[in-house]
């Protein structure tokens, strides 16, 4: 009897990013522009981010809606943090540095994180609104430090940008989209949900509350989910904006209320079909 051979289910996958640089920088500011500027409002007008991560539809200049997540953390110790243990997330970064100030120390710290996780990235030069503005000087700059850019000895995109104004923040979303595209990011919707625990608190009302994001596979609800020891039925299950859903797949982070503890950041977590398995 000949052998039965498996077909892959991979399928491509939203890029996972992380926005890294120097405080003062802009970083904040840009990742409220995206969010506003590339998502859905709800019905009561507003948007409500209730995890440190979330989704955005990005229309492509081709006309493409693209998913992208976007790791809203609160500065690259935190990515440090993840990558010390073993959980790698992003798949790409966006290393922000002012057009005004150029290269600070904590644009260099970020950087070195990012080279020391292996992924791809490319600079967003903020702030290019200003009067003090001087993008040629901030490129030399970035080339001084061997971040080298396309156009001067490397393949590092380098996007103006003005995260007050949002200019230029469309075409940074097509050069990251392009990125994402070369670094042939895939995953299996049909197996089971594998990914990496990315918050974690003690809610005074809901219990042990973790946010967790989905690297491959889809997480159902009435499935259990473990991660280090602990555990938790997926009874209650929210998406970035607090809404509550049934099933959550690639490069998505949820909520899950009701664990035996709350896990630790950083820890995988994989789904399982019933709580003997889980507590296994």
């Amino acid at each position: 009897m000949a052998a039965t051979v498996r077909k892959s289910k991979d399928t491509s996958r939203p890029p996972i990013v992380v926005v890294l640089g120097h405080i003062d920088h802009g970083k904040s500011t840009l990742l409220d522009y995206i969010r506003s500027a590339n998502s859905v409002a709800s019905e009561a007008g507003g948007i409500t981010q209730r995890l440190c991560a979330y989704v955005v539809e990005h229309r492509t200049k081709d006309g493409e809606i693209k998913k992208i997540t976007f790791l809203d953390t609160p500065g690259h110790e935190a990515f440090q943090k993840m990558r010390l243990r073993g959980a790698i997330l992003a798949d790409i970064a966006i290393l922000v540095v002012s057009a005004e100030d150029g290269v600070m120390p904590q644009t260099l710290d970020a950087l070195t994180s990012i080279r020391a996780a292996r992924i791809p990235y490319l600079v967003a030069i903020n702030k290019i609104d200003k009067p003090g503005a001087d993008i040629e000087r901030t490129k030399a700059g970035l080339v001084e430090n061997e971040i080298y850019l396309e156009g001067m000895g490397g393949d590092v995109s380098a996007v103006p940008i003005s995260a007050k104004t949002g200019a230029g923040v469309d075409e940074l979303l097509d050069v990251l989209l392009l990125a994402a595209a070369l670094a042939e990011l895939t995953g299996d919707p049909t197996a089971s949900a594998s990914g990496a625990v990315i918050e974690s608190h003690l809610d005074p009302r809901r219990g042990a509350e973790a946010t967790l994001l989905i690297k491959d596979g889809t997480l159902r609800q009435g499935q259990y989910v473990a991660a280090g020891g602990v555990y938790a039925p997926v009874r209650l299950m929210e998406d970035w904006s607090g809404k509550q859903i049934v099933a959550a797949s690639l490069s998505e982070p949820v909520s899950v209320v009701g664990w035996s503890e709350a896990p630790a950041v950083g820890l995988a977590f994989s789904a399982a079909e019933n709580k003997k398995a889980a507590q296994a």
